[in-house]
């Protein structure tokens, strides 16, 4: 019965282009299904295999391999039949990311405290508040942290990207009444902070190898931590304050 599931699979799938087999080929395949002798054994019909359900995951990948086929066969092959078996794939994927595009906006209402806009807002008309709100958290990290803590400066005189965030650095501190040390690890000292130390062994028993560098350091137990290095603008300052503060916790 072999040869007549073959010829029903063929009629079934609608080949195109139906080849007419020769006789001889008749005769490789046994062209007798119809006719087979009544003495011999039938046997019992073999069990029917039920399919094992797949997850959701293996569902996926086979439809994303057939979409993909179906694709590839477009290009390759190009016919209205095959244009269209992918365009049916691909609607089903469309249809699939509008349905749960709308369970999303379902599930926030049913389930509010999913919806991050409740925390960051993403409308343009809420940009002014939720800015003047992050600034009044850095302000107050920044004043919570220098309340025991002085900031260390260290800087390469002779290097422009230093000297410009020396500028920085001294209106912010100026900005925020913070006070601070400025150290120049190459002797040349800022226009800027003209009041700067020279280095005299600060920088290596900090371990600090890389330049400009920005520490709080706590006078009384002699603590410190970095803050920044390299150029920073202020207001990224201030929001590395704010990191700091936070022991760097998320903030989006």
């Amino acid at each position: 019965m072999n040869h007549l599931l073959i010829m029903t699979g063929l009629l079934l799938c609608g080949a195109a282009h139906a080849v007419p087999l020769s006789d001889a080929s008749y005769e490789s395949l046994g062209w007798h299904w119809y006719n087979e002798p009544e003495d011999e054994d039938i046997p019992e019909p073999a069990k029917a295999v039920v399919a094992t359900p797949t997850s959701p995951s293996e569902q996926k990948a086979q439809l994303q391999q057939a979409t993909k086929e179906a694709l590839d066969t477009a290009i390759l092959y190009p016919t209205p039949q095959n244009f269209k078996r992918y365009m049916t794939l691909q609607n089903f994927w469309t249809t699939k990311a509008g349905e749960f595009s709308q369970s999303a906006k379902q599930a926030m209402l049913m389930y509010p405290e999913l919806d991050y806009n409740l925390q960051f807002s993403h409308y343009n008309g809420t940009v002014p508040a939720q800015l003047q709100a992050d600034q009044q958290k850095q302000k107050a990290a920044i004043a919570k942290l220098t309340a025991d803590h002085g900031l260390f400066f260290f800087y390469r005189g002779k290097e422009p990207r230093d000297s410009l965030l020396a500028s920085v650095v001294k209106s912010f501190c100026d900005e925020h009444g913070l006070s601070l040390i400025a150290v120049s690890v190459d002797g040349t000292l800022s226009p800027a902070l003209p009041q700067s130390r020279r280095d005299t062994g600060q920088a290596k028993r900090m371990d600090i190898r890389h330049f400009p560098a920005l520490f709080l350091v706590n006078p009384t137990d002699e603590s410190y931590q970095p803050v920044a290095y390299g150029f920073i603008t202020p207001d990224d300052l201030s929001r590395q304050f704010l990191n700091v503060a936070t022991d760097f916790k998320p903030n989006f």
